[in-house]
């Protein structure tokens, strides 16, 4: 993420810089569909913009500082989420899942289920977190990384985490472990080497590599065996089960139900993807949090776009009155502002959207093999505040200066 946001600055700088050149190609594209739909202030917004591209070009470059900033910021989180949930939907293959109390399903339980009458397959999942010490730009780092603990004998029955080479039958013990595709790219290992961890309670482990798999962006980048993971956390036991039935989990939910009955607290309901996903989606409060982080630096930005578009429009007097004199009425006048602020504001968005779409477009298919994602809504929601900040540093200015010249002239 951080590269993509890095990229998005180094392309607005250069959007920055080429802003008249840039601002002349895109008043030119979009002029002509505003001198069709227009009429005669469509002629005059579209002459008007094209020969002061200089001028909108300083004014369109902050739309597009906006535009990408939050797009870059929004659509980056949103992509990995939704990533997440769809590789996680895609690796479920249970139908069932047993949930107990915050102390954990001892291993009988386990047992106990896959003894069910109807049971396929069954796995105790525990989750826990590892530390992985490496190297960022020649500077070491220490990251923490979420994992999933897994019995490896359920495990084909009720998760596919697409096996690209080796075999998950081999994650046993307390020496394996199972990596994803892309991580082990990064530390250039592959099935059969080691990999130096340290797990929940800090205690260091050097792991043998017995399997890659390519669902890591939902089921984390590596997975280790629920053994070796239960002696460094603080509840050993698995807090919940994966079960995978023969008859799609309808009368088979009965039978399990009925296996643990001798066990408190136990819950049997319908498995869904954020049992097994990494990292549960976020909430509405933490959503709500980040749009309100970004939207108050978007908010900054979107005062120099008003200023900006103010200072331009207040300096825009003698055209105005040039134009009342050779025949436009107030109103043709007023028309032509608001088609040339339009204009403005549809360059920035397009030329802001591309500007984020370019870094995103990388980091989405190297991270998550798909295109990047932002709700219609939040982009909806940025357009509007675009549009809303572009007419208040236009048309206020402008409408003021043209009732001036109205009373002028009468």
């Amino acid at each position: 993420m951080f590269g993509a946001t890095a990229a998005a600055a180094a392309l607005i700088g250069a959007v920055a810089l080429l802003g008249p050149w840039i601002a002349r190609v895109a008043l030119r594209v979009l002029g002509g569909p505003v001198r069709w739909l227009g009429g005669v202030c469509g002629f005059l917004a579209a002459r008007s913009a094209g020969a002061h591209h200089r001028r909108l070009g300083a004014a369109i470059t902050p739309i597009v500082l906006v535009v990408a900033f939050v797009c870059v910021q929004l659509s980056a989180a949103s992509t990995l989420e939704r990533a997440a949930g769809r590789q996680a939907a895609a690796a479920l293959r249970a139908d069932l899942v047993v949930t107990g109390p915050a102390a954990g399903l001892p291993e009988s339980a386990v047992r106990a289920v896959r003894e069910a009458p109807g049971v396929a397959a069954a796995t105790g999942v525990l989750r826990s977190g590892v530390v992985l010490a490496r190297r960022e730009l020649g500077d070491p780092v220490l990251e923490r990384i979420p994992v999933l603990g897994v019995t490896a004998g359920g495990l084909p029955g009720t998760l596919d985490p697409r096996v690209a080479s080796g075999d998950l039958a081999d994650l046993t013990g307390r020496g394996t472990v199972a990596v994803g595709r892309d991580r082990a790219a990064d530390l250039g290992i592959g099935t059969g080497d080691t990999v130096a961890l340290r797990l929940g309670d800090g205690t260091r482990a050097r792991l043998r590599v017995v399997a890659l798999y390519e669902r890591s962006v939902g089921l984390g980048e590596f997975m280790l065996p629920s053994e070796a993971l239960a002696g460094h956390v603080e509840s050993p036991r698995a807090p919940r089960i994966l079960v995978r039935t023969a008859d799609g989990g309808t009368d088979s939910a009965a039978a399990v139900r009925r296996a643990l009955a001798p066990y408190a607290g136990v819950r049997v309901r319908a498995a869904t993807a954020d049992d097994v996903r990494i990292a549960p989606a976020s909430s509405d409060r933490d959503d709500a949090l980040v749009v309100i982080g970004v939207g108050v630096i978007g908010g900054f930005a979107l005062l120099a776009v008003i200023s900006t578009l103010s200072l331009i429009t207040v300096g825009r007097a003698p055209e105005f009155r040039l134009l009342r004199m050779v025949g436009a009425g107030r109103r043709q006048v007023r028309r032509a502002l608001v088609l040339e602020t339009g204009l403005v504001a549809v360059a920035g968005l397009a030329i802001g959207t591309l500007v984020a779409a370019v870094p995103l477009v990388a980091f989405a298919v190297s991270t998550t093999g798909s295109l990047p994602y932002l709700s219609p809504a939040r982009y909806g929601a940025l357009a509007l505040a675009v549009v809303a900040a572009a007419a208040l540093g236009t048309m206020r200015p402008g409408g003021a200066g043209i009732r001036r010249l109205g009373r002028r002239a009468g």
